[in-house]
């Protein structure tokens, strides 16, 4: 009796989440008693872990598990969000969160650093882009879910955690300690012109958050004070963020026209998000910088301006994470479903998810020179935020060697010979 009444209940609450659950199965043609005699073996192995297990364990905690479970099971970003970790993810929107500022993936089965946030901790400890996550304080993540991962990894301020990770090129697995910190997410770094004689303006952005177009519109009106003739917008490293930020980065460089869409598999996912003339800036000279952590909200923005031809895309392929995440609250509870529903398409129709977008010039880094650029970007970043707090920049040995961006050079060289060739015609 008690078992049948724990059925109806879990069948209550399904429809509570989808009252068409049934009418969405249609073309499955599923047999009402199949249905049953699912959840039927779901109670039986509910009852036989309360029952059997060598601890007691409350039927909550074992719902919770299941839930996470099920997400886990669908794809790498799918999640359960239990209260907690809701909380938190409102605190990244906004800009600010401890632990290690690294963005971490399943891919091809592993936990894979897809980027490690420019100044972050993890970042100055020396990890990188494609850091395979073997070990996170000795256990070992074989069939390690996302949120249990960010778990792991995240913890208070002055806190430690070793991570061991796997590299291409490298035959032995290396041991990275790295002391927690407050992460900031300044969603813009490095404003400056990069070329005084071509005035071209340069402008990196970090991450999509509620206060990127605000930031972005404070640079571009910097370097246009300063005689900016042309950009180069760095989306390197860049794991993204929101999608309105998306579509509000891309409207800023094109007037008019389809900038992304989503599709899934019902008419209700299906999206197309438009240009508006009004919020664009004066035409420019554009080239975007990008490389295999440039992923989703960084995707939509490149996808855009190359469709256009509003730009050229510059460095080596995006990431390819090119699905839309709702987040559906739980009724009466204080959790909710991060769910893939759609996945993005560029203007001209091109899936992106697993795919990624090719640069329409390809400049391709060997692995120190990527670890080389890493350095130098933390040096940048750390003379920008000296700077902004009025204070002068610490020259370091590192500095004097002069390192060179190849692929930010490869951009001012075209953009010189862009300006070159408009002069003399």
């Amino acid at each position: 009796m008690k078992c049948s009444f724990i059925i109806i209940w879990i069948v209550f609450f399904i429809f509570s989440l989808n009252p068409c659950y049934l009418l969405a199965q249609k073309e499955e043609k599923i047999d009402p008693d199949v249905f049953f005699q699912d959840f039927e073996e779901f109670i039986s192995i509910i009852k036989e872990i309360q029952n059997k297990y060598v601890d007691e364990v409350g039927l909550r905690t074992l719902l919770m598990n299941a839930y996470k479970g099920m997400l886990a099971g669908l794809d790498p970003y799918s999640q359960f969000i239990d209260s907690q970790n809701l909380k938190e993810l409102k605190i990244e929107t906004e800009g600010e969160f401890d632990g290690l500022g690294i963005e971490v993936v399943i891919k091809n089965g592993f936990l894979t650093v897809l980027t490690p946030i420019v100044d972050s901790p993890a970042f100055h400890a020396g990890v990188y882009i494609g850091d395979v996550i073997i070990k996170i304080d000795g256990k070992s993540t074989k069939n390690i879910s996302i949120p249990e991962a960010i778990e792991m990894l995240r913890g208070k301020t002055h806190t430690k955690v070793t991570i061991t990770v796997v590299r291409e090129g490298e035959s032995e697995p290396v041991d990275i300690t790295i002391e927690r910190a407050k992460i900031h997410l300044n969603s813009t770094r490095g404003t400056r012109i990069v070329d005084e004689e071509g005035k071209i303006g340069y402008i990196a952005v970090t991450s999509f958050q509620d206060n990127t177009i605000d930031d972005l519109d404070v640079a571009v009106k910097e370097l246009q004070k300063q005689g900016m003739e042309s950009l180069v917008l760095d989306l390197r490293f860049n794991p993204g963020g929101l999608l309105n930020i998306a579509v509000g980065m891309a409207d800023k460089f094109i007037k008019k026209g389809l900038i992304v869409s989503t599709k899934g598999r019902h008419k209700s996912q299906h999206h197309e998000y438009k240009a508006h003339r009004s919020k664009t800036y004066k035409k420019f000279p554009l080239i975007i910088l990008v490389n295999n952590g440039s992923a989703s909200a960084s995707e939509i923005v490149a996808g855009a301006v190359k469709d256009h031809k509003r730009g050229l895309l510059l460095g080596t392929k995006t990431f390819g994470k090119g699905s839309v995440q709702s987040l559906i609250p739980i009724t009466n509870k204080n959790s909710a479903l991060k769910l893939t529903t759609a996945k993005y398409y560029t203007p001209s129709g091109t899936l992106i998810d697993g795919i990624g977008i090719e640069p329409d010039i390809k400049v391709d880094l060997t692995q120190e020179e990527v670890r080389g650029l890493h350095r130098h970007l933390a040096r940048v970043n750390a003379a920008d935020i000296r700077t902004k707090n009025g204070k002068e920049p610490i020259e370091t040995n590192d500095e004097k060697e002069k390192f060179v961006d190849a692929q930010l050079a490869r951009a001012i060289n075209i953009l010189k010979s862009k300006s070159d060739n408009s002069e003399t015609n």
